[in-house]
């Protein structure tokens, strides 16, 4: 029974580009995924406790700040990559032209506020030389995530993902290899210089496969109507994702924080399924919406949900059954964050069975309906992780984090139903 409604899936000609698209996005995903996990365990291990959680809570302080420089314009590139590839070349550039500037000036303000930030909104000063060395991170973070959105828009899948997940990642694996001394605030330099080196890679791989037909231009105000919110959108769903650390960073040790920082990164891992098939789908996404075509979208979309349940839940099952024995693979103190893993791993469940419904209103015009979702989410991420975190502790904020996890998907669930006419969830149509 089972072969044959196999060989009827493989008989669409659809299908079977779209399993044979995500398999290879998958396979390079893995190493992306792998790449991220071996980082966060040689620093974890190089550091201990302490120090390594000086080193996470300032590069979620980056993340955020970068995703606040790029103004928007990250989602935008992909949606105008990849519905109109006649584009490409000057959306990019235009955006990246943008973000420079932006980026720039937030480093700087940065660099100069950090040891304010670290002594009054997380009562740690020791993370100040940590910030000021990473702060440099924004110009490169940002950069380099403009160029992964276009080759992703652009449907090359392996250059994305190097440049957005695997370069960096291993700059920082080589050098924790090579030098024995490095303490966190050189590593957050290290992190700083890596990341504008792969910015420059970024812009090797995109000039390389850019379309030699991508003539055509985009007014200023075009970009700025699509990218506008947007910028709300991935700056709240920073919030969604960072809030826990940034509330536990105001109350906690900095051992606690490290273990919750090591707990949702070992958490992520399951959401490189939804990652690997978000590359495949997202540009598809946009060219059916484009052309009118909602029952393809509407399969597209469910296969792509059935496909992400298929290979996630497994992973997320074995976070819940061994986060201890996971949890003491990044040296001793971190067993005690056992707990936090298996918290974030039921987020990381609902993130996986909602699909990508994110992208799914993003890609088809509804920006500002995924605005509203990250506004209330975000909002509700850093009340909720504020007050968990005050009267639970480090349990609370990865609570906090779970909920809002879950809480912006569902409510992207409900969106995509009311605009685009069908539940994602419904997997078994």
């Amino acid at each position: 029974m089972l072969p044959s409604k196999i060989k009827n899936v493989l008989a669409n000609a659809d299908n079977r580009d779209l399993l044979i698209s995500s398999a290879f996005a998958f396979a390079i995903r893995i190493l992306g995924a792998i790449s991220g996990f071996v980082a966060t365990f040689f620093v974890a291990r190089h550091l201990g406790a302490a120090e390594s959680g000086y080193y996470f809570l300032a590069f979620s302080v980056v993340a955020v700040v970068s995703a606040f420089s790029r103004v928007g314009l990250d989602n935008t590139v992909l949606r105008f990559t990849g519905s109109s590839p006649e584009l490409a070349v000057d959306t990019t550039l235009k955006s990246v032209l943008l973000i420079l500037a932006v980026s720039s000036l937030s480093a700087i303000n940065l660099y100069f506020f950090a040891p304010y930030f670290a002594a009054q909104l997380f009562s740690k000063p020791d993370l100040a030389p940590v910030l000021r060395y990473m702060s440099l991170g924004v110009v490169g973070l940002s950069v380099l995530t403009i160029f992964a959105m276009a080759l992703q828009g652009l449907r090359r899948v392996s250059a994305s993902i190097f440049v957005l997940n695997i370069a960096a990642n291993l700059l920082l694996i080589l050098s924790l290899y090579l030098v024995s001394d490095l303490s966190a605030m050189k590593l957050a330099g290290v992190y700083a210089l890596s990341s504008l080196l792969v910015g420059i890679i970024g812009f090797s791989f995109f000039y390389l496969f850019r379309p030699r037909e991508s003539k055509l231009d985009i007014s200023w105000r075009a970009l700025f109507a699509s990218c506008g919110p947007l910028w709300i959108v991935v700056i709240m769903s920073q919030m969604v994702q960072w809030s826990g650390q940034f509330m536990a960073g105001a109350y906690v040790s900095s051992e606690a924080l490290a273990q919750l920082a090591v707990a949702q990164r070992t958490a992520l891992l399951s959401s490189f399924i939804l990652i690997a098939v978000n590359l495949v789908v997202a540009p598809r996404f946009a060219t059916l919406y484009r052309n009118n075509d909602m029952l393809a979208l509407e399969r597209l979309a469910i296969k792509s949900v059935k496909l992400i349940s298929l290979f996630a839940l497994p992973i997320i099952g074995g976070m819940l059954v061994f986060p201890s024995f996971l949890m003491s693979l990044f040296g001793t103190g971190f067993t005690e964050g056992a707990v936090l893993l298996q918290i974030l791993a039921v987020g990381q469940f609902i993130n996986a069975m909602t699909g990508s419904v994110g992208f799914l209103l993003m890609m088809s015009g509804h920006e500002r309906d995924m605005r509203n979702v990250t506004l209330v989410s975000g909002t509700f991420a850093l009340v909720l992780t504020w007050f968990l975190t005050a009267q639970f502790g480090i349990v609370g904020a990865a609570a906090g984090t779970a909920i809002a996890v879950a809480t912006q998907n569902l409510l992207a669930v409900y969106f995509v139903k009311k605009r685009l006419g069908f539940n994602t969830l419904a997997v078994w149509r």
